[in-house]
């Protein structure tokens, strides 16, 4: 039986396209996976497979079934076979049309196929699996109500004349790479300014508008976040804290409480199921005065962090000038370090610290943070975070970054009492730490440690 579109007739380069209106349950029983642009099986499972243990599945399904603002843009699909035929209709002859004559030509229509049509999609994969997840497996996952009607653009690429048998093939082949492999994908600070359901984007966004600390300025930039960076990285000369990014990166370790935990898992610093569900406006309220609650203390906890970014970054800065190389304004401190060591400090078993808590709560639960070395130049950090270059100036080390920052962390967590270490273990702790300075001398060695654990002596007696 044949099959009829209505469709818009376009033309690109050497290929002719139409789009048409499809229902979710007719392109979930008539669109197919691209197996058949690639001849070998093997490399159509591993497609198939890819799809099916993507993102897909526990990602755009879950945007479509959470989100009422959910949104596709077109799936782009090789219609193989089917004798395609479009009828354009003559929309100009309608009086009222006249005037649009020349637009309108040849533009409106019915894309007719026979019973061989084969359609497989070239671009958007991802998309159509969710699509058949809802549609063909209720029993899996629920589709919200009436998915089924709901309606998406599919643009269907038909044969050239010139396409024949495996000259054809080759054809969508050579389209399906260029859609597939030249899709650049937006960049970090751009997903964090336009998302509208990641709810740690739209926290940090509002920090920025609303929290007088992080606020825009008169002239629309902020004093404090740099937001063109793409990255955590900030310039040692810039009068910023942080990057964007480099706050989202914070307010979701911040943010993320035994609650979120018990619900998501840790926090591994991958994609999780947060992401992808929105929140009512109420909840949001709930949350970013949470997040507002926690940067409130961090300030009245840490007030170096008022300070001019510019003055704090110092690679060779001398006490007598006032200029300091403070671990808090760079990324490696305030991403890394701090919001992850807050964060544990805030679920530690006697502050227990979630979204009913107060400022109050939250300052004592963050007090010991107060105490900690975050001058650079400290025997705690010199050589082993920081490292003094043939030139004399000193430079964040690169080299085994997550190993050296897996060893502070167990530093500034037995120093803040987060955890208890025998005799043995603490020596191994101090070994550790000591094989990155290049084999610290054993005074040396101990003579910091001594004065970290008077440090944990204080903070215990909080």
């Amino acid at each position: 039986m044949p099959t009829f579109y209505a469709a818009m007739k376009m033309r690109m380069g050497s290929w002719d396209y139409y789009t048409v209106k499809m229902d979710m349950e007719s392109v979930a029983k008539e669109i197919s996976f691209a197996t058949d642009v690639n001849q070998d099986k093997t490399l159509d499972e591993q497609i198939q497979r890819d799809v099916g243990i993507s993102r897909a599945k526990n990602q755009i399904v879950r945007f479509l079934t959470k989100n009422n603002d959910r949104f596709f843009n077109s799936i782009v699909v090789a219609a193989l076979d089917g004798n395609p035929k479009f009828t354009s209709v003559k929309v100009a002859d309608d009086p009222r049309f006249e005037v649009f004559a020349d637009i309108l030509e040849n533009t409106f229509g019915l894309l007719t196929f026979d019973d061989s049509i084969k359609t497989y999609a070239l671009d958007g994969q991802h998309r159509l699996f969710a699509i058949k997840q809802l549609i063909e497996n209720p029993h899996e996952v629920q589709a919200p109500a009436g998915f089924s009607k709901e309606t998406i653009s599919v643009i269907f690429v038909v044969p050239r004349e010139v396409d024949t048998g495996e000259s054809f093939r080759r054809s969508y082949r050579a389209l399906f790479s260029a859609l597939n492999r030249h899709a650049k994908p937006t960049s970090n600070v751009t997903n964090i300014i336009m998302d509208e359901i990641d709810r740690f984007a739209k926290a940090t966004r509002r920090l920025v508008t609303d929290f007088e600390f992080f606020q825009w300025a008169d002239d629309e930039i902020s004093p404090r976040v740099d937001t063109k960076s793409t990255s955590e990285s900030i310039h040692p000369t810039s009068p910023a804290l942080c990057t964007l990014v480099g706050l989202y990166n914070m307010s979701i370790r911040l943010l993320w409480d035994d609650e979120t935990i018990s619900e998501h898992g840790a926090y591994t610093g991958t994609n999780h199921n947060i992401h992808q569900d929105a929140i009512t406006d109420e909840d949001f309220e709930y949350l970013y005065a949470y997040l507002e609650r926690i940067w409130d203390s961090l300030l009245l906890t840490l007030p170096v962090l008022h300070s001019e970014p510019t003055k704090m970054r110092v690679a060779n800065a001398e006490p007598e000038t006032g200029l300091e190389n403070n671990l808090l304004f760079r990324p490696i401190g305030h991403v890394n370090i701090l919001s992850q060591l807050a964060r544990r400090l805030m679920n530690s078993p006697q502050h227990m610290i979630n979204k009913d808590s107060t400022s109050e709560q939250i300052q004592k639960a963050l007090a010991p943070l107060s105490l900690l070395p975050w001058d650079l130049m400290h025997d705690l950090w010199r050589d082993f975070l920081i490292k003094q270059n043939p030139d004399g100036k000193w430079t964040m080390v690169s080299e085994d970054r997550t190993k050296r920052l897996a060893c502070a962390h167990n530093i500034l967590a037995w120093v803040t009492g987060l955890e208890d270490l025998n005799d043995d273990h603490l020596e191994e702790l101090k070994h550790s730490w000591s094989g990155w300075l290049g084999g610290a001398a054993p005074e040396d060695r101990e003579s910091v440690f001594d004065e970290l654990e008077d440090l944990r002596n204080r903070i215990l007696e909080m």
